[in-house]
């Protein structure tokens, strides 16, 4: 495992307790040098609020981040 993937784990893993509370998970599907693919099912998939491009924002500002 590389840095990133260690990194993009950590920060799922920190979003996700959030996530669980509205029956939503936020997970990885690859990356691809600094882009970082993420798969939102639930509620968050459609939510306003954006807490994963957030939480991604302010931990990993130099990756691309692409929600699917």
């Amino acid at each position: 495992m590389n840095e990133i993937e260690i990194k993009v784990k950590e920060v799922l893993h920190n979003v996700n307790w959030m996530l669980e509370a509205h029956n939503s998970v936020a997970e990885l599907i690859k990356i691809k040098g600094n882009k970082v693919f993420i798969r939102c099912i639930g509620y968050c998939a459609e939510c306003e609020s954006d807490c994963v491009r957030v939480a991604f924002r302010e931990r990993m500002p130099d990756i691309k981040l692409v929600l699917q």
